[in-house]
């Protein structure tokens, strides 16, 4: 029976809404060619999500975990709230400036978010594939919308060939756990799990984790990210840098501190070593890159690795450093991504060059959040770090800290790099020899939607450190109805 489908009207209503905008953009858009209703589609996916998330916040309040669909997924305060940051920040991607021509944009976007609100919300294993599957297959696409560039086509096909091998892995976990159970619900799971742990049982959880990592891009499964990245049209990839890995990683959590508990001791190596390599790659790798989003692909990859590490002591509190980082996180990225998609040419990092003399404001912004990412006090990404981090030396894990503060160290370099050239490098033009880019001064103006972005962020970039309770606050709150 369909117990309690109210909590799922969300993910009906934009089921419906991507439906009927696909059909009102083939008719209007495709058959009539009347491209001036391409922003009007855009702007109905806004406001069907702004709908949406006026329909999550009312779920708000619950102090207990609600059973949907006979236990085929749940429903509980800390899967609502993080509906509400996938919906919220998706909304603002649509609303950040992009040359896509192509009105399966916004619904591409819908359907994966519809995708991530399942797979979040999921207490089955046939349900988490699904959700994983509908935001995957999305995803493909969405890397290859830009059908006339060459480098474009090739993200997509190297996301679908990497991608599908981790549904593959994905599959070959759960049909290990289903052999050996005979049971797809989580909850069923962990009781075998708990009471009689077997080879066949740790296999398929390390598999089912290893696609998981796969998605999350954790090293040494990284592989595809940074010609994804650099591949795809600016706007996707902003997609791709905030919104997906707060889905994932919130998935991986609650396996890990539910359905897995009982064999957390021989799943927790795994993660130890991704942890290490995501840091010592992220930190290395990116030191020689000089493509803006081959860099932040690699920095990502060095984010992952701090939220590895505040997974692995599988603590309430390291939990909840975990989850404020993944916030602060979205909020920096957003406030990246937000500039680079204002500026004429963003493709090269010798392109920033004397940024700060055509619009000092936007230089200055963007270095507060490159020294906020890069963990310097008393911006928010030191504190992000600094929870995670003494939750990690409160757990024992010495060696993990030491890791995350050198590689953490190593990695300024490329952030102060990129300072350098907008505050210190003329404005002048500049000539890649190999590659014949010309690259002129940075003349730019502002859209308003992109300066509300810019300016919340921003604030919330540097006011964190006098005002973390509302967070810390909310976070505990957030995560005492599941974990406690």
């Amino acid at each position: 029976m369909l117990t309690n489908i109210t909590f799922l009207l969300p993910e009906i209503f934009l089921s419906i809404t991507s439906i009927l905008l696909l059909g009102y953009g083939v008719v209007l858009i495709k058959l009539t060619k009347k491209w001036s209703q391409l922003k009007k589609i855009t702007d109905l996916t806004s406001l069907s999500l702004l709908f949406a998330g006026f329909l999550l916040i009312d779920q708000l309040g619950s102090t207990e975990k609600i059973i949907i669909s006979n236990g085929l997924m749940i429903s509980d305060q800390s899967i609502v709230f993080i509906k509400i940051v996938l919906t919220i920040s998706s909304a603002i991607i649509l609303i950040l400036p992009n040359k896509l021509k192509d009105f399966e944009f916004s619904q591409l976007v819908l359907l994966s978010l519809i995708g991530m609100m399942i797979l979040i919300s999921s207490n089955d294993l046939i349900m988490i594939y699904l959700g994983i599957e509908l935001m995957s297959l999305s995803f493909y696409v969405l890397a290859s919308i830009s059908r006339d560039t060459q480098h474009s086509t090739e993200a997509g096909i190297k996301y679908f060939l990497l991608g599908a091998l981790s549904s593959g892995l994905l599959l070959f976990g759960m049909a290990l756990l289903y052999a050996y159970t005979g049971e797809t619900n989580l909850e069923a799971i962990s009781l075998v799990v708990w009471y009689g742990d077997s080879s066949e049982v740790i296999l398929g959880s390390v598999f089912l984790c290893i696609a998981l990592l796969f998605k999350l891009a954790a090293a040494p499964f990284h592989m595809w990210l940074p010609d994804v990245y650099e591949g795809s049209p600016t706007i996707v990839t902003a997609f791709f840098a905030i919104v997906p890995k707060i889905s994932i990683l919130f998935t991986l959590t609650n396996l890990l501190t539910g359905t897995f508990i009982g064999i957390w001791t021989s799943l927790q190596p795994l993660f130890i070593v991704c942890a290490i390599l995501s840091l010592l790659v992220g930190a290395i790798g990116a030191i020689n890159q000089g493509k803006i989003k081959r860099l932040i692909s690699y920095s990502a990859i060095s984010h992952i690795g701090f939220l590895l590490i505040g997974i692995i002591p599988l603590s309430f509190f390291s939990i909840q450093a975990t989850l404020i980082y993944i916030v602060l996180y979205i909020v920096m990225s957003l406030n990246t991504f937000t500039i680079l998609l204002n500026l004429p040419q963003h493709n090269y990092i010798s392109q920033f060059s004397g940024l700060s003399r055509t619009n000092r404001v936007l230089a200055l912004t963007f270095a507060f959040t490159l020294l906020s990412i890069a963990g310097i006090p008393p911006l928010a990404g030191f504190f992000s770090k600094y929870l995670v981090l003494i939750n990690a030396i409160e757990n024992s894990f010495y060696f993990l800290s030491f890791i995350a503060v050198i590689t953490s160290a190593i990695s300024t370099f490329y952030y102060l790099r990129l300072i350098k050239w907008m505050f210190f490098n003329d404005s002048e033009t500049y000539v890649y020899k190999d590659l014949g880019d010309i690259i002129l001064p940075l003349m730019c103006k502002i859209k308003f939607t992109s300066s509300i972005v810019l300016g919340g962020t921003t604030f919330i970039i540097l006011s964190f450190m006098i005002f973390p309770e509302s967070l810390t606050t909310w976070s505990y709150v957030t995560l005492s109805t599941s974990l406690i």
